[in-house]
């Protein structure tokens, strides 16, 4: 008896012991100004709570993690997007380590709300975030968990590029790598204005057609003159092309967008 006792009263011991953290209650404050300050689009006094060490989860299906340059771009990208912007907490969590340990990490669920500054169209967000610390109480980790492309699709705008590759028989492998490369699409999709990049590819005409949507075909004659007057990619693919250069060819700008 002696023994069940001494077992019950050090499980009791470990339960209320390891039921908290003490540094949960500031961390969850800090987590909860950061959301505030997000919606005040107050983007200097949220930089105040950031480390420079962060390692950010984004939203997008394949998207690697990344550092504080892509995590404070990407919240200022969200600044630039939408007006009225408001956190709607269904409940604040303590978070724990991989050992299921309290470890005075804050996660939360809930919804955004707010209006696309260009379509107008408002947005309701649902989602579940994290928040890590440092022990100078600075945001260290971060991750997005929500769906990102029925966002887009919902309220972004609509201004879509299509471009045609003709690429000569043989040959389409290299074209791909080229596209592939650091320098070729992925370096297109983070462009600034840059919402979507689709690529497919018709095997019987030998055609490559990839369908950009843009914030506003300013953003993208900025990125396409870039591409034609200080980039390389388009040279490296024209002797790989159908009548060289005019083997690529861009159709923008569109209008009267529908979905059916």
């Amino acid at each position: 008896m002696k023994k069940l006792l001494f077992i019950i009263s050090i499980t009791i011991c470990f339960v209320s012991c390891s039921d908290s953290n003490p540094k949960y209650a500031k961390n969850l404050e800090t987590a909860k100004k950061f959301f505030a300050l997000h919606g005040e689009e107050n983007f200097e006094e949220q930089l105040k709570l950031i480390s420079k060490d962060i390692e950010t989860e984004p939203p997008f299906y394949g998207a690697k993690m990344m550092g504080y340059e892509g995590f404070t771009s990407m919240v200022k990208g969200y600044h630039d997007a939408f007006d009225d912007i408001k956190y709607n907490a269904q409940v604040w969590l303590p978070g724990t380590d991989s050992l299921g340990v309290l470890n005075g990490s804050v996660r939360t669920y809930g919804n955004w709300t707010g209006v696309h500054s260009i379509t107008g169209k408002e947005l309701d967000l649902k989602g579940y975030w994290y928040f890590d610390f440092d022990d100078n109480g600075l945001i260290n980790a971060q991750g997005d968990f929500f769906d990102a492309g029925g966002m887009l699709d919902a309220v972004y705008p609509k201004n879509l590029v299509v471009v045609g590759i003709n690429v000569k028989s043989g040959h389409m492998d290299k074209v791909m790598e080229i596209l592939e490369s650091d320098g070729g699409l992925p370096t297109t999709r983070a462009y600034d204005g840059c919402i979507s990049l689709e690529l497919t590819v018709n095997d019987e005409s030998n055609t490559i057609w990839i369908i950009g949507n843009w914030e506003s075909y300013d953003k993208y004659n900025t990125y396409l003159k870039w591409r034609q007057t200080e980039d390389t990619v388009i040279g490296k693919m024209v002797p790989y092309l159908k009548g060289g250069a005019n083997g690529l060819k861009i159709f923008q700008p569109n209008s009267n967008y529908q979905s059916y």
